[in-house]
């Protein structure tokens, strides 16, 4: 960004981890697709922390742990460099996000931060509409008391 309040850094509290929170985005979330991810999301007004991801590369997909840890590093890195889109049109809406490479091929840095631009340019869209209508239910950054 030009002004350069920007936050590059990818917190642990940016990372989506637990299992409810985990299955209530493949359960209640909504979810599309740009090559080369599956991607599933859950929009929620009431609150919390302003994005949350996590990333998986099926097993099925390439057998070799590191060639799954090399596109789970370059998928980190692609959300970290163009996360900014989500997080400007979040304020107040806690987004949950969940990136599932869905291809057994092996796609170089350049394509998966474009793909990762489109995805975050659509849910930044989505919950621009979103802040427009009422939201319902508890985020995964939150705890129950």
């Amino acid at each position: 960004m030009e002004n350069g309040t920007a936050s590059y850094g990818l917190a642990r509290s940016e990372r989506l981890r637990g299992q409810r929170c985990v299955g209530r985005i493949f359960a209640e979330g909504r979810s599309g697709f740009v090559f080369p991810f599956r991607y599933h999301y859950l929009i929620d007004r009431s609150g919390g922390q302003s994005a949350a991801m996590m990333i998986s590369v099926p097993k099925k997909m390439f057998k070799r742990a590191v060639k799954r840890n090399l596109f789970k590093r370059r998928t980190r890195e692609a959300y970290r460099l163009e996360k900014h889109l989500l997080v400007e049109a979040s304020d107040g809406v806690a987004v949950s996000v969940a990136f599932v490479y869905a291809t057994r091929d092996e796609v170089g840095f350049d394509k998966m931060r474009s793909s990762m631009r489109r995805i975050l340019t659509q849910l930044a869209a989505e919950v621009r509409w979103m802040q427009n209508e009422t939201g319902t239910g508890t985020s995964c950054g939150e705890e129950k008391s």
